[in-house]
């Protein structure tokens, strides 16, 4: 199976289930992943942003991570994020995770303390590769980072056989758009995460997305998908169009919005790690009609 077999499509950056004391809801996390699956996507990212990753205790990562792939029953690959600060603790994240059963690690770069240059950043990520029993995709995601990952470095680090290649969150078309159609070599993966740009990127090429409303709906997304590889790109502009008209009611608490929608398909509570922003009952009520306004749809049978 080639790389670009493995992590393509539809790959959610999926949330975490959580309980009011911020463990793991068991029951929700399965049902958010089954959500996902019987919705048509490729894969599950956890512990990402919409995974709240850096935020979770370090027995709610790991057991996340268990139970996410436990519940996918080899259907699709599951892959994690290891989102710290400095190289020692990024390599600790990946010993935390090892035998939980994912595919992959996505790393973020260094972050907290600025100035880092390409030669800084190639050792870090090459570090993480040598270290790592499972691939290595690259986290692109200057917006929380602070720290942008070039695409002349993601080049460089493309020759390390142990990175399989970048989800990219940054939105900056051009550096994507190089990436993808000069591909640093054939195998090498270039997943999309940022969601204004996500039909376009997979009509010129990109192997996948990352996108945060997959959460909710994801059979919109694998709907996408699936028109660009058929060459339909009508239907493909269309599935972002409805897309955008969603993304624009979006509040301050973004993430909380996301929870809020999963929770109005029953799949768990809206409850976030503290001090994560949240609506107000107000906000939130109205935010829920606007969606709803525009097109989102009710509660669905889940499977469990």
């Amino acid at each position: 199976m080639t790389m670009q077999r493995r992590f393509f499509g539809i790959i959610p950056p999926t949330i975490t289930a959580l309980n009011s004391d911020e463990g793991l809801d068991r029951a929700g996390m399965r049902r958010v992943v089954e959500h996902q699956i019987e919705g048509g996507v490729n894969g599950l990212f956890m512990l990402g942003s919409n995974g709240e990753g850096p935020a979770l205790r370090d027995a709610v990562r790991r057991e996340v991570c268990e139970v996410a792939v436990e519940a996918a029953r080899g259907r699709v690959p599951v892959i994690a994020g290891v989102l710290q600060p400095s190289t020692a603790r990024t390599i600790d994240d990946m010993r935390l995770l090892r035998d939980t059963g994912i595919a992959a690690y996505v790393a973020a770069p260094p972050y907290y303390f600025p100035g880092y240059n390409a030669d800084e950043l190639v050792a870090h990520f090459n570090r993480l590769a040598d270290a790592a029993e499972l691939p290595i995709l690259i986290y692109n995601i200057p917006q929380t980072t602070k720290v942008v990952v070039k695409a002349d470095v993601v080049i460089r680090l493309a020759d390390h056989p142990n990175i399989w290649g970048i989800k990219d969150s940054s939105g900056d078309w051009p550096e994507v758009q190089q990436l993808i159609l000069e591909r640093p070599r054939p195998d090498f993966v270039v997943l999309q995460g940022n969601q204004s740009l996500s039909a376009v990127s997979l009509l010129i090429g990109a192997d996948g997305l990352i996108p945060g409303f997959a959460n909710a709906h994801p059979r919109l997304m694998a709907d996408m998908y699936a028109a660009t590889q058929r060459g339909d790109q009508a239907e493909a502009l269309g599935c972002q169009a409805t897309m955008d008209r969603f993304l624009r009611i979006r509040g301050r608490a973004t993430l909380h919005g996301t929870k809020l929608l999963v929770a109005h398909l029953g799949l768990c509570e809206d409850h976030l790690t503290s001090p994560m922003p949240r609506m107000t009952p107000a906000e939130a009520e109205r935010y829920l009609q606007e969606c709803l306004d525009a097109g989102f749809p009710s509660r669905v049978p889940v499977g469990v």
